[in-house]
């Protein structure tokens, strides 16, 4: 299960306090306005921190650096959208290990990898079908501060495309990552976490159902 903690999703900040379990609502507050997220509201107690204030002043003291409406919206969005992806198919949610074993493989291994990218398929076609909807999902992560292309020839002639909530997604970067059908050629923005899927030649309309709203503001 993953662990989100609270305000993440808000860019949620506590200005830079190592550890805030005593510091009071002054530090941890959350902000359900969206209007701002708590950055730049005074140096943090000195507890664990006076070490680090110093450094800690002249960032908290840059206005440059505290986000505002538009950027809370844009990582709410963000967050919403990652969470209806992972709620859209029983596969981002096997239960066992034996099941995560037959069904999750990487590519990009070994010496001649591309750093900085991981490429992970989840196949729906081994052992129980488990999603009416997707016979595989393929994710890749770019952590590299540029585009990258990864060509997995294995996967040409698949019908991959870019997952449905990311073909509308609210960040327009991540609409830009390409899958090459002819040369299994996946083509992805910087810093993007883009899902591929490959629908079942019977998909489920009722497995297409996310009860999860969209933040639009």
């Amino acid at each position: 299960m993953p662990f989100i903690h609270a305000g993440q999703e808000l860019l949620r900040s506590k200005d830079m306090d190592r550890d805030s379990f005593n510091s009071g609502d002054w530090f941890n507050r959350l902000d359900f306005t969206y209007q701002r997220n708590n950055w730049g509201i005074g140096l943090p107690i000195a507890d664990k921190n006076e070490g680090n204030w110093d450094i800690m002043r002249p960032l908290l003291a840059n206005p440059a650096l505290r986000p505002g409406n538009t950027e809370i919206l844009q990582a709410l969005n963000h967050f919403t959208e990652t969470l209806r992806i992972r709620s859209s198919s029983p596969l981002f949610r096997l239960g066992t290990a034996e099941a995560i074993t037959q069904s999750v493989r990487f590519s990009n291994t070994g010496p001649e990898q591309l750093p900085g990218l991981i490429v992970m398929n989840i196949s729906n076609t081994v052992g129980a079908a488990l999603d009416p909807n997707y016979a595989q999902i393929v994710v890749l992560f770019n952590a590299n501060d540029e585009e990258q292309t990864f060509t997995e020839a294995g996967l040409a002639g698949t019908a991959l495309s870019l997952h449905p909530i990311q073909q509308n997604a609210s960040d327009p970067v991540v609409r830009q990552s390409s899958f090459d059908t002819d040369t299994g050629a996946f083509t992805i923005p910087a810093r993007t976490t883009a899902v591929f899927v490959q629908r079942t030649s019977t998909p489920s309309q009722i497995g297409n159902l996310v009860y999860l709203p969209r933040v639009v503001r």
